[in-house]
C-alpha cells in the first residue's frame, strides 16, 4: 500500500512541475476555532476539494509517505469534497478513522496530508508549526508562509490551476 501512496505523491510532483506550478494548493490558517486546513480554489474545476486528510507529528527523519506517528485522520464517505475543514473535526459526510486526542504544541512541527479530487485524485502534503498560525497568516506549500491577502492575490497558476 505505501507503494500506491508514494506514486501518489510522486505522481502530483510531476504533475505540479511539469505544468509549471510553484505551489502545492493545501494551505492551513487559522480559523475562530482553531486551524482550518484548506485547498486552493481552482476557477472553473470540478469536484474540487479535500476528501480525506490525516495529521501527524512530523518525524525529522520523515517523509511524505512516512510522515510520523498518525494523530487525527477522516475521510469522506461518498466522496464530497470540501474546501475548508477545521482541524480536528469531523464535517458532515466524513467519517473519522482516528480523532484528535491530543494538544498541538505551538512549537512542535506538524505534517499534513491530504487526498483530493479534482477530475483526478492527488495528493498533498506540507508541514507547519501551529506559532505559525497568527490570524490573517496561511502556511503553505513546504512551510512556506504568507499573509491572506498576499497568498490569495498570488497568480492561481502558481498553483497549479491554469485556464482551459
Amino acid at each position: 500500500m505505501k507503494w500506491v501512496r508514494s506514486t501518489g505523491v510522486i505522481a502530483l510532483a510531476l504533475l505540479l512541475s511539469g505544468c509549471g506550478a510553484e505551489f502545492n494548493p493545501l494551505f492551513v490558517e487559522s480559523g475562530s476555532s482553531g486551524p482550518v486546513i484548506g485547498w486552493r480554489e481552482c476557477p472553473g474545476a470540478k469536484y474540487d476539494g479535500i476528501t480525506e486528510v490525516g495529521l501527524y507529528r512530523w518525524d525529522h527523519d520523515g517523509t511524505a509517505d512516512d510522515p510520523g506517528q498518525l494523530l487525527w485522520h477522516i475521510k469522506a464517505s461518498h466522496g464530497i469534497p470540501l474546501h475548508r475543514i477545521r482541524l480536528g473535526s469531523s464535517p458532515q459526510g466524513f467519517t473519522t478513522r482516528l480523532p484528535l486526542s491530543v494538544e498541538l504544541d505551538p512549537t512542535s512541527t506538524y505534517a499534513l496530508r491530504t487526498n483530493m479530487t479534482s477530475d483526478d485524485l492527488v495528493s498533498g502534503f506540507l508541514t507547519f508549526r501551529p506559532r505559525q498560525l497568527d490570524t490573517g497568516r496561511v502556511v503553505f506549500s513546504d512551510g512556506e508562509e504568507a499573509s491572506r491577502k498576499a497568498y490569495e492575490d498570488r497568480d492561481n497558476e502558481d498553483f497549479g490551476c491554469f485556464a482551459d
